[in-house]
Order: structure tokens, then sequence, then C-alpha cells
């Protein structure tokens, strides 16, 4: 095991690194946009994953309601909406998905690396667990980074989303390597701190135009997050299953908010 970790290092080393111009590169005119953040500098890019989609729906609620709203078409709306917003900051998106369908977990992570992104955001709803007492109640958001969950509910949030693999098609990357996989945990490690800073933005933003309770910056092992070698959050806007939740993140207004308030966070 020794000599595989003294190979990855030496390999890691070997690694091409980013070519100085890129530190030195001409400032770019600011793009402004009244009342909002901007970029300066190169050109950035910002990856967007909208959660499930296709045959997977993701969670649907609320809890008692006979209308149904399904997570991959909020997932959807809200990262298009995004988009837009952060287009509007000077800043290049890349979608994993624009329409309603299905892109494998274990792709999505792959998708923003041949980007090239800077940022990673993945856009999901919450589900309070039918067993909870007084489930229905349960509301608020929280945004992840990739770590260790420490909590139950943590670990509840990471099986709930980790559990769309089972809607994967064809085989995955191998990640069965020794190398690879110590090869994989330095780029993961290299973009914690980042990712950290990044989930505290976005949390910060949205409490400025969430309604419901801020239930903090949370970590947990989340596919999505471990495949994207970038700075990388999981954002849960609200409970899908709780109707005050549901009601405001299908109101076109308020995932206009949401979006703006991802979007400050991102350029900030």
């Amino acid at each position: 095991m020794i000599g595989l970790v003294l190979l990855a290092l030496h390999v890691q080393a070997a690694l091409p690194s980013r070519p100085v111009a890129d530190a030195v590169a001409p400032r770019r005119p600011v793009v402004a946009v009244a009342g909002h953040p901007s970029l300066a500098g190169p050109s950035r890019t910002v990856v967007i994953d909208a959660g499930h989609g296709g045959v997977d729906p993701g969670m649907s609620g609320p809890i008692g309601a006979r209308h149904k709203i399904y997570e991959k078409d909020v997932t959807l709306a809200v990262t298009l909406k995004l988009g837009k917003a952060l287009k509007a900051r000077g800043v290049k998106v890349v979608y994993t998905r624009t329409t309603d369908t299905l892109i494998n977990l274990y792709d999505r992570g792959p998708i923003a690396n041949e980007a090239h992104g800077d940022l990673f955001i993945s856009i999901h709803v919450n589900a309070a667990n039918p067993k909870w007492q007084n489930a229905a109640a349960a509301r608020g958001f929280e945004t992840f980074f990739l770590s260790e969950a420490k909590t139950e509910d943590a670990r509840r949030v990471e099986a709930m989303e980790n559990s769309a693999a089972r809607y994967d098609t064809g085989t995955p990357t191998s990640k069965g390597d020794p190398l690879s996989f110590i090869l994989d945990d330095m780029q993961q490690n290299e973009h914690l701190r980042e990712s950290m800073k990044l989930a505290d933005a976005v949390q910060d933003e949205l409490a400025t135009v969430e309604p419901g309770p801020d239930r903090g910056v949370q970590q947990a092992g989340f596919v999505v997050l471990g495949t994207a070698f970038m700075p990388a959050v999981l954002v849960e806007i609200g409970f899908g299953s709780n109707r005050a939740d549901a009601a405001y993140m299908t109101n076109p207004q308020s995932q206009t908010k949401l979006a703006g308030a991802i979007a400050d966070a991102a350029v900030n």
C-alpha cells in the first residue's frame, strides 16, 4: 500500500500544472448587472446539475396532498433559471441536463470535469422520513459539501440521493483500482476548503430569500459530488414533503429568487 501511495504522489507530481499564463491573463471587461455582483477577468464556468430526471422522478410530495410535485421537475425549473441568472452575471454555464431525461448518476461529475468547470452545483429537493413524528411539518433548506456524513439526518439524505444510481444504465467507470482511488481522493481533497466556502456562501444567500428555516451547511458522501473534481455542492432547496416549502419552490417568482441567490453565491 505504501508503494501505491508513493506511486500516486509521483504520478500527481508528473501531471501537467496549470499554465502560468492563465494566472496572468489580461483582465476582461467587467460584465455589470444592476444590483448584482459580476465577474472580472477570465471567463468562469459553472456546471449546474438538475437532480434526477426521466424515469427517475426523485421525491414526490407534499405529504397528504392530492396534487403531487416531483423533484425532477422542480430541480430542472430552478436549474434553468439559475443558468440564466449566471449568464446575466457574465458566467459560462454548462448543464448536465436541460430536459426531462435520465442522466446516469455516475456520469454527472464527469460531465463537469470534461467541461473544465470552476464550480459544480447540484440542485435537489429534500423529503421527510415518513416515520418521523409529524413528518409533514419538516421543512427548510441546506447545502452539502463532500465529506463523511456526521449526523443521522445527513446519512439519510445521502442514502436518498445516492439511491438514484439504481436507474443508471451501462457500466460506470471502474473505481476498484487502488491507484485510481488514491488519485481521485487527492483531487477531491484539493477542493475541500473551496467546497466548504461555496456551501457557506450558498446557505447565506438562500437565507435572504427562503421563508423556511436555515438547516445549515452539512456534509455527506454524495456520488454526484465525489465524481466532480472541482469545488462542488449539493443544494436541498426545501422539503417537497412540506406543503409550504412545496408551494414556494414551485412558484416561478420564488424559483427566480432561489436562482438569483445561488448565482450571487457562486459569483462571490
